[in-house]
């Protein structure tokens, strides 16, 4: 059993050694399910997250800025995280189905990022906490401030391995994090 977080700042490389790591425990013959959130902007300006089912590539919206989530169509009144909406239906759709348990022998579970937009929906939070005591195996990226005391107990009774990225060691993290898992 086993759990790889990797943390850091906002900007820092985390999506990057997530999508490195993903790709070569894919060419060792793993089995990766679960979400990424990648962000969307038009030109320099973020106006949002996808949540993105890792299996199928089904994706939704995890969240909107404000002045977006009318203009595509979306409640304006759903949970606010800073100067974003979560789009509830949407990523719970995707997320929880992107999370079903895995029967297979070589199976990871991969999530990019467990942050305050995915702990917003309790559902999404159940889900998550399900998949992370169940899993043979997790790769994640975890949101710099994670304070969930139900995910950080998970963490510290399987021994999780949670890797800090800096500067310094953003080009050595993606080799050192493979040689968990391998």
């Amino acid at each position: 059993m086993l759990i790889v977080a990797i943390t850091g700042r906002p900007g820092i490389g985390k999506s990057t050694i997530f999508s490195k790591v993903a790709e070569a425990l894919k060419a060792h013959g793993y089995t990766l399910y679960g979400f990424y959130c990648p962000e969307v902007r038009e030109g320099a300006r973020r106006i949002g997250f996808r949540i993105v089912d890792i299996n199928t590539g089904k994706a939704g919206w995890l969240a909107l800025s404000i002045d977006k989530v009318t203009q595509l169509g979306y409640n304006p009144h759903g949970k606010r995280i800073g100067r974003y909406v979560v789009i509830e239906e949407e990523a719970l759709q995707i997320g929880i189905n992107a999370l079903r348990v895995s029967t297979k022998e070589n199976s990871v579970l991969g999530i990019d990022e467990i942050g305050p937009m995915e702990l917003s929906m309790p559902k999404l939070r159940e889900e998550i906490t399900r998949s992370l005591v169940e899993a043979r195996r997790a790769l994640l990226v975890v949101h710099r401030n994670l304070n969930d005391k139900v995910i950080l107990d998970i963490f510290r009774k399987r021994n999780a391995k949670v890797y800090t990225v800096t500067e310094l060691n953003r080009d050595s993290l993606p080799n050192m994090i493979l040689r968990e898992f391998i």
